[in-house]
């Protein structure tokens, strides 16, 4: 199994720099900043591309549109804030068939990607290429609820990009979700990069994803810190996973996942967001292997290699469920620490009679 990415496109050109707030109006005080933003941003494109540049200070806004070849840029102290007004959010809205990437029909977390709902965003990129969010800054989803939305309270998502190449999501801070931090559509050659995400619903979810890195991010969830499916060499490696759900939940089969040199650890320390009163914080999995485990996601699962990780105060360390759509190949766990179990006490648990061809598992080391 071989895990490597091409470097992203650096998309900021020295001099080419573009500020929001030479296009907006300060003394209007806007109460939705997104038609400045957006106008810089286009003028960015337009111009070949660069940095749009986010300065220190509070900027509520509707959506954002990234373009191609456009870094956006949070300076430390800035945030851009989502919008309260759930109705006032544009969606991502596939031009060809996505339904692969569809789970939970029938239920209350029926996700459909022809779901102009379920696809709302407060930043949105789609269909582009060499795309950056980087800085110091924090992009807040509000909690923006929605009593139309799934579960009938989850607003737009924080972070949706679609069908994007020569992708770079560095060092910024998302928190407060409405849905989920970042959700991605068959992204390709990306990376995310020391991101600090806390609160809301799952934090980088991903349904369908070729040649992808996730490394130095903390992810403080309600719910599922890392999720999705249809991975093809993808990599995530020194991070830091809090959640009162599951560590990282595959929902999807996989063809390559590298699961390295990370830390999963409970309780949450956030409640988990629609377990009513109770609010609950336990953690679940560390990891949870459950293709097809969310609705039907038919095809293989080949090469899952979970190593050097440690694991502290949740159920179990990794879970294995796999349905009769796909079929499972080859799991090796090797060198896990994992203690304070409240759960089996084994390096990996099967829930039914479907597993893995193959499991390796050396030198692991669990208990209560």
């Amino acid at each position: 199994m071989l895990f490597t990415l091409s470097a992203c496109s650096q998309s900021a050109e020295p001099g080419r720099v573009f500020t929001i707030t030479d296009y907006l109006d300060a003394a209007a005080a806007p109460a939705d900043c997104a038609d400045g933003i957006n106008a810089c941003i286009e003028a960015c494109a337009q111009a070949g591309g660069g940095r749009v540049t986010v300065p220190a200070g509070e900027y509520v806004s509707s959506t954002i549109h990234l373009k191609s070849n456009v870094e956006f840029h949070l300076e430390e102290g800035a945030m851009i804030k989502a919008i309260m007004d759930p109705e006032q959010y544009d969606s991502y809205i596939p031009e060809h068939d996505m339904s692969r990437y569809d789970s939970g029909d029938g239920t209350v977390n029926s996700n459909n990607s022809r779901d102009v709902r379920w696809n709302r965003a407060l930043v949105l990129g789609v269909g582009l290429e060499n795309v950056k969010i980087s800085g110091k800054g924090t992009i807040n989803g509000a909690h923006v609820f929605d009593p139309k939305g799934e579960e009938y309270m989850r607003g737009p998502h924080t972070v949706l990009l679609a069908e994007c190449k020569n992708l770079s999501l560095k060092d910024f801070n998302i928190t407060c979700a409405a849905n989920y931090a970042v959700m991605a559509y068959a992204i390709e050659d990306a990376v995310f990069d020391s991101m600090h995400i806390t609160e809301g619903w799952d934090g980088i979810h991903i349904r369908g994803g070729k040649n992808v890195v996730i490394q130095d991010c903390r992810m403080e969830t309600g719910d599922d810190a890392l999720a999705g499916g249809y991975w093809e060499n993808m990599c995530i490696k020194d991070c830091y996973c809090n959640s009162s759900c599951n560590g990282l939940r595959m929902i999807m089969p996989c063809d390559g996942l590298l699961v390295e040199n990370c830390r999963f650890e409970g309780p949450g320390h956030y409640p988990h967001r629609t377990s009513g009163e109770a609010r609950r914080c336990n953690m679940l999995f560390g990891i949870s292997l459950e293709p097809g485990g969310w609705g039907a996601a038919p095809g293989d699962v080949k090469s899952v290699v979970i190593r050097n990780c440690s694991m502290q105060d949740l159920s179990s360390p990794v879970s294995v469920s796999i349905s009769k759509d796909n079929h499972a190949y080859d799991l090796t766990i090797e060198n896990l620490d994992a203690r304070g179990l409240t759960g089996t006490v084994s390096p990996t648990v099967c829930w039914n009679d479907c597993g893995f061809d193959s499991i390796t598992i050396r030198n692991c080391t669990v208990g209560k």
